[in-house]
């Protein structure tokens, strides 16, 4: 059986104080005090928070092909696919039905109400969110983070969690506790999920399922961008 990649990058030799300081600054700052800022001015925003994280994907896209210490096959591996899939869905089944619960039980009126009041809406948000929305978010949160603060990080559990902690308080701009607690929860799961697939791909996937699957169920207006207004 294949064995998964490390998701720690090899640190650049021997990691200096300044250095450590520098970088952990930088994620400080791109990671946590952005989200800060973006909350403050989240309603002059609104619609423009697809085109903001399509732009920052593009730029560490950019950083990450000119990095030659960078893994580029983690932007397009297939490597054990088959696999990962079968995680990715044999995690999604059961959690899916327990949302759906939820969220049938808390939000009758919007729940399953895209389907069924705006067919087109929905098949259209079905087919361009995993492409537009959770592939760049990845890109973003998985591939970018790990690559570039992996080495701050003696094991992959503390990746893990600050990661975790860093998609969550991204998704403040929405303004709802609903959104960062869902992303939280998903962070965590996708940011397992690339930890151990190390696919650009396979966590995309999953985002993509649980993007739609969210939006399908109504519990997505919390992750609209029209809920901010």
């Amino acid at each position: 059986m294949d064995q998964p990649p490390h998701p720690l990058p090899p640190c650049p030799g021997p990691l200096s104080a300044s250095w450590r300081f520098a970088r952990a600054l930088e994620c400080g700052l791109a990671f946590f005090a952005l989200p800060a800022l973006l909350y403050v001015v989240r309603h002059r925003l609104a619609f423009r928070i697809l085109l903001l994280v399509l732009a920052l994907a593009a730029a560490c896209a950019a950083w990450l092909l000119a990095d030659a210490t960078f893994d580029r096959s983690r932007l397009w591996s297939c490597r054990s696919l088959r696999r990962h899939l079968m995680a990715v869905f044999g995690c999604f089944a059961p959690l899916a039905v327990l949302v759906a619960l939820a969220t049938a039980t808390a939000e009758p009126d919007r729940f399953l109400v895209l389907p069924l009041a705006n067919p087109i809406r929905w098949l259209l948000i079905m087919v361009l969110y995993p492409i537009l929305a959770a592939a760049p978010q990845e890109l973003i949160f998985r591939v970018f983070f790990f690559h570039r603060y992996g080495p701050l990080f003696s094991s992959s559990a503390s990746l893990i969690a600050v990661n975790t902690l860093s998609f969550g308080l991204g998704h403040l701009l929405y303004g709802n506790w609903v959104a960062v607690a869902l992303t939280t929860a998903g962070g965590a799961l996708f940011a397992y999920r690339y930890a151990r697939s190390g696919s650009l791909l396979v966590v995309s996937i999953e985002h993509g399922l649980w993007g739609d699957f969210l939006f399908t169920i109504g519990a997505g207006w919390y992750l609209y961008s029209g809920a901010i207004r």
